[in-house]
């Protein structure tokens, strides 16, 4: 049984109920075999903090209930997934404004609206474009299957699991990590091939917001560049 504010790895493979259709996995094989494989994602045990509300709620609430190795099938109802389908969400918009943003729109079609939300192209007739606003899985009972792969136990676990899921898996062994022993500072290493990428103080920002507000609240928190001669070499 779990609680707040643990780390736990799953991996899993969701369907909707009524149709038995995959539509997400975190295993390469199963997406393969569903048609839905996408080889610029990485295939992997997804990180979920309890608590971070990241995932869906009957997925959430479920995985408190299970234990390391454990592998379960849950079944999620709309109001703990993506909700009701709210028929007021469905509007009508004209072809031409549409076309005036450079958008020439078909059924099916998902856009991405100036405002910034989804929606999805119903159908496109006599010069008008119906737009469901709805996320395309409202109104459906899902179903998870799903196991607990493992646990990130230590501090410098959780902190390394935070820069992998904000850097990326393949940069993670680049920077240096260090939790103090009295746990009041973390100092982390930037690598010198990150100086220069554009985001990077966001970054920054939201892995120590995360290890302030999931892993150590009392820690300052340290990202250190470190620049000499080799730097600019």
């Amino acid at each position: 049984m779990f609680k707040d504010k643990d780390f736990i790895y799953i991996d899993y493979v969701a369907r909707i109920k009524d149709t038995g259709e995959i539509f997400d996995t975190t295993i390469e094989e199963e997406a393969k075999k569903a048609n839905i494989y996408d080889n610029e994602k990485i295939y992997k045990p997804k990180l979920v903090i309890l608590g971070e509300g990241a995932v869906i709620k009957g997925l959430e609430d479920a995985l408190y209930q299970m234990n390391v190795g454990e592998e379960k099938e849950i079944e999620i109802p709309p109001e703990k997934a993506y909700g009701e389908r709210d028929p007021n969400k469905v509007k009508t918009m004209s072809l031409g404004e549409l076309r005036k943003q450079g958008i020439r729109p078909y059924p099916n079609m998902m856009l991405r609206m100036s405002n910034g939300s989804i929606a999805v192209v119903k159908s496109v007739t006599g010069g008008r474009v119906i737009l469901d606003y709805n996320h395309p899985l409202a109104g459906r009972t899902l179903v998870y299957r799903v196991k607990v792969v493992k646990v990130a136990e230590t501090e410098l676990d959780k902190v390394k699991a935070l820069i992998e899921r904000y850097f990326g898996s393949s940069n993670i062994d680049k920077f240096g990590v260090e939790v103090g022993s009295d746990k009041k500072d973390v100092k982390i290493t930037v690598p010198k091939e990150f100086y220069l990428v554009e985001d990077l103080q966001s970054r920054i920002y939201i892995t120590a917001r995360d290890i302030i507000t999931y892993v150590l609240p009392e820690a300052n928190v340290s990202f250190i560049e470190t620049y000499n001669k080799s730097t600019f070499s």
